[in-house]
């Protein structure tokens, strides 16, 4: 029974269920208990058929880079897998279907879609992988925006996750960098080469801790917002781009990459509580 469990990656699915729940209470909409729970289950379940379908595409990497998977280690079959993420896929656009018609189509018609297409081609493109990714996380945001048919009030929440994981992206394409080569990936280190993708890395840093404040200066949220930005993002953002600056290794990376993964429910705090009521 494990394998069925760790491939869909729980600790992946808690923080998106953390992040419907996190936005919902946002947007005011928490005593609407039937919505939130479909909104909860269909994000779960498409969310763990891109995660299974990501490590089919994903197996001769995983077996270089994350051998204890269920796929590379034997524990599941490609062919249980595939029949896995059918379920999961079909049972998430059922949910969708459940809250809306504009649901469905932001889950079932552009998102599962560009799940596949991301594990298929993009992922292994320079560039474009990355800003795939991006997308689909902010997408979430106007998702569950969709559902209480207020989505302008979640387009910045969507614009901030879609930086913040621009980010990530690009500093795991850095930690993977060994086995995305045995692979024959393209993905922008090994395309660029190293150096450049990190300078490119720092960049971006330096433009988001600029940027994540334009909210506050523009009246959009208060200083709450600001603050928890300045002392919860930016500063820890600054103290790993100097790390990366005169330390890049892989070590660096993983570390670096983990901190942008759980530091966006700072983020999602910073909105929360940095609302101009």
């Amino acid at each position: 029974m494990r394998p069925w469990i760790t491939i869909l990656r729980p600790l992946n699915l808690l923080q998106a269920t953390l992040a419907v729940v996190l936005t919902t209470a946002f947007l005011g909409e928490l005593e609407q208990t039937n919505i939130l729970i479909l909104l909860i289950l269909s994000v779960i379940t498409i969310n763990a058929g891109g995660n299974i379908i990501n490590d089919i595409y994903d197996l001769e990497i995983d077996r270089i880079n994350r051998p204890d998977r269920p796929l590379p280690s034997g524990a599941m079959s490609v062919k249980q897998a595939r029949i896995y993420l059918i379920f999961l896929f079909a049972a998430g656009s059922l949910f969708s279907w459940s809250i809306s018609l504009q649901a469905f189509i932001i889950a079932g018609l552009i998102s599962i879609p560009t799940l596949i297409a991301y594990s298929a081609c993009f992922k292994r493109q320079p560039l474009i992988g990355n800003l795939t990714v991006s997308f689909m996380l902010g997408l979430a945001f106007i998702y569950v925006g969709s559902a209480f048919g207020n989505i302008p009030a979640t387009l910045v929440m969507a614009a901030l996750a879609f930086g913040f994981t621009l980010i990530r992206e690009i500093v795991k394409d850095l930690e993977d960098m060994e086995g995305d080569a045995r692979d024959n990936a393209r993905t922008l280190p090994l395309v660029w080469g190293e150096s450049k993708t990190l300078v490119l890395v720092l960049w971006l840093i330096l433009s988001f801790v600029v940027l994540d404040m334009l909210p506050y200066f523009f009246g959009v949220y208060n200083h709450v917002y600001l603050w928890i930005v300045i002392l919860g993002i930016n500063l820890p953002l600054l103290f790993f781009a100097f790390v990366l600056w005169k330390q890049p290794d892989k070590k660096n990376y993983s570390r670096a990459q983990l901190f942008l993964k759980l530091d966006i429910f700072v983020g999602l705090a910073a909105l929360y509580f940095g609302q101009t009521f």
